[in-house]
């Protein structure tokens, strides 16, 4: 009895694949003109400034107590490669700093300190 259960289930697995197979995510045929993200992902090799230093430069910008520079992301914006780094307060984003990839310079920023 045991043997027919375990051989029924072995063929329904070979049939209709392990239940893990349907867990992982398909992957998708994306071409640079795809979305932004492509795009921006393309253009990383090109930027000057590392993540790190992009977060380092934000701080110095940040004037509000307790605040700090958050994990920066990279976007382009009109034409050019940004960071943007949030400022963060007891875990909360209050506002963000854009740092120019390529130069360090403060770009700005938007929100809340």
């Amino acid at each position: 009895m045991m043997l027919t259960v375990l051989a029924i289930v072995a063929l329904a697995l070979a049939a209709f694949g392990s239940p893990e197979n349907d867990l992982k995510p398909e992957k998708e045929n994306m071409s640079t003109e795809d979305t932004n993200n492509t795009t921006v992902a393309n253009k990383t090799n090109e930027v000057k400034i590392t993540p790190a230093k992009a977060q380092q430069i934000a701080e110095k910008f940040i004037e509000e107590s307790g605040a700090t520079a958050g994990i920066p992301t990279l976007d382009e914006i009109d034409g050019e490669m940004i960071y943007t780094v949030p400022v963060v307060i007891n875990g909360t984003t209050v506002g963000e700093i854009n740092i120019n990839a390529m130069t360090g310079e403060n770009m700005g920023g938007a929100g809340g300190v």
